[in-house]
């Protein structure tokens, strides 16, 4: 979902498996039927589409809610809820025809009413939405965020199927934005349960997969929504149990108890080794950038040399080679490769630790006076593998790491409060666009919760993000995220870690199943399995 970063290697969710839409017409019954068994690293802690902001979360509420649009296995923008949309000329006009007959897993038909209480409810004040700047551009959504109107001016229904919304300016990618799990859309007649916390506990929305059972902490059944109005999934149900422990997710995907199984660098050579695995195993380009976030706020951090001295004190491509079998690329910026403002120009920081020290000692630190400081982390075997190997890197070269491992909501937590000097995650797009690797991450609105984890400002880089979205041409846009890219990465917000593939074995009895870099659009409409 997410603009929200999060994930290290091991918050990253282990069913990424996208089904978008087969052959089968609208309006069957599940083909197959049997149930797919996966699994979570963590606690999907908030299913509010409103207030969610991680992997987990995401993929599981891309099953159980639609939104106006989305983005296909081909990465191209379709219709989901919305049939047809047009755009005006000055780009700021959007209006939207819905789909008829769709219902809510309750049997609640959908209409232009519930895109409007759903986006009025991302937008309310008392909802405290850390996503609300996906609707930011809407006329009077500055109005409703402070409390000072009812409604949303810019947001009208001229009947029950057509939505119409009004931009305060052009805003390129706007319907990228809406694709987003904040855009999914509720039953605007449970408002007064969904103002209680326990609707999102079995929430209802209008997607392929209804909430069926859950027990925190231990697992969430999803079960085919036969009244979906799209292609129908293949399985009957997804079954995901909550694992963080990678030795334990290997040990149930032996004994045959799951049907996916992340392969991360501890396993990867042990299980793609393996004769009766060869066919099963799937790399999928996931678009996302790894790193660890530095408190710019804070000393040493809020010292510019200090940052950048510890990008050039790690070996990328030597970490690259002996973890990752040489899959993945380092990371000289947020943007990955193939995404539009990716440049192959940007060579980032290389390996320099004479100019590294160097920088250090310009920043009072030397053998004398070692510089030191704590790593926060997800408390995961995945996390530790590359914390401790960043640790002992940057030992080498007298920089003295704590590794202070917490629970995912406890973390997260203390990152968005900036209790954190330093932390390791990733961020995985929501949309490919570069201002989704840019904007949410880097602009000064956004510390926090907003993306901006690392407490990054610079008022030139706001200006020249809030220009770029202003720019409707792709290429010259993309020339923009590419020299906000630039600059960004000259005063190191992060240490820019890496790009790396997700690789994923499957058991025997998954017949078929598409994968997507996407993981906020995976319905679970391509699982076939053995019923």
């Amino acid at each position: 979902m997410n603009r929200l970063a999060i994930s290290t290697a091991a918050i990253v969710l282990v069913l990424l498996v996208v089904g978008l839409y087969s052959e089968q017409p609208a309006g069957t019954s599940p083909r197959f039927g049997g149930t797919f068994r996966g699994y979570l690293t963590s606690e999907p802690s908030n299913l509010d589409p409103a207030r969610g902001v991680d992997v987990n979360e995401g993929s599981v509420q891309a099953k159980l809610y639609d939104g106006l649009v989305r983005y296909d296995e081909s990465m191209r923008l379709v219709g989901n809820l919305a049939e047809s949309w047009e755009v005006s000329g000055d780009g700021r006009q959007y209006r939207f025809r819905l789909r008829q007959g769709v219902k809510f897993h309750n049997g609640q038909p959908f209409t232009a009413k519930d895109v409007l209480f759903s986006f009025d409810r991302l937008l309310d004040p008392k909802t405290a939405s850390p996503r609300s700047w996906v609707l930011e551009k809407v006329v009077g959504a500055k109005e409703r965020l402070e409390g000072k109107a009812e409604g949303v001016a810019g947001l009208t229904c001229p009947d029950a199927y057509t939505v119409c919304i009004e931009l305060t300016e052009p805003f390129a990618p706007f319907l990228s934005l809406l694709s987003m799990p904040a855009g999914f859309i509720l039953p605007s007649g449970s408002a007064a349960a969904i103002a209680q916390k326990g609707f999102f506990e079995k929430p209802i929305g209008t997607g392929p997969f209804q909430a069926a059972a859950r027990e925190r902490d231990s697992y969430i059944r999803l079960e085919a929504f036969p009244g979906y109005h799209g292609p129908k999934p293949h399985v009957g149900a997804i079954e995901l149990r909550i694992i963080p422990e990678s030795l334990k997710a290997e040990m149930e995907f032996e004994s045959g108890n799951l049907d996916i199984l992340q392969l991360n660098p501890s396993n990867f050579q042990r299980f793609t080794a393996r004769p009766d695995n060869a066919g099963r195993v799937h790399d999928v380009p996931a678009m996302n950038v790894f790193y660890v976030g530095l408190n710019n706020q804070a000393a040493p951090f809020d010292d510019v040399r200090v940052r950048r001295a510890l990008n050039l004190l790690i070996d990328r491509q030597a970490i690259l080679a002996a973890v990752f079998q040489g899959r993945g690329v380092p990371a000289a910026g947020s943007i990955p490769p193939g995404i539009l403002g990716h440049s192959d120009g940007l060579t980032g920081y290389g390996f320099d630790p004479a100019r590294g020290k160097a920088l250090l000692a310009e920043a009072g630190y030397g053998p004398g006076k070692p510089l030191k400081f704590d790593l926060f982390q997800k408390s995961s075997q995945a996390a530790f593998e590359i914390t401790r190997l960043l640790q002992g890197e940057l030992k080498k070269h007298g920089v003295e790491v704590t590794l202070k491992p917490m629970e995912w909501s406890a973390l997260k937590d203390a990152i968005n409060r900036g209790e954190a000097p330093s932390f390791y995650l990733s961020w995985y797009g929501d949309y490919p666009d570069g201002e989704n690797f840019l904007f949410p991450l880097f602009h000064s609105k956004n510390w926090g919760a907003g993306g901006n984890r690392a407490h990054y400002k610079n008022e030139r880089v706001d200006a020249m993000l809030a220009e770029a979205l202003r720019i409707q041409d792709p290429d010259k846009r993309g020339q923009a995220y590419d020299a906000i890219n630039r600059l960004v990465v000259a005063e190191a917000p992060w240490i820019y870690l890496w790009h790396t593939p997700e690789t994923y074995l499957l058991g025997p009895s998954v017949k078929d199943m598409v994968f997507s870099p996407l993981f906020a659009f995976d319905k679970g409409l391509t699982i076939r399995t053995a019923q």
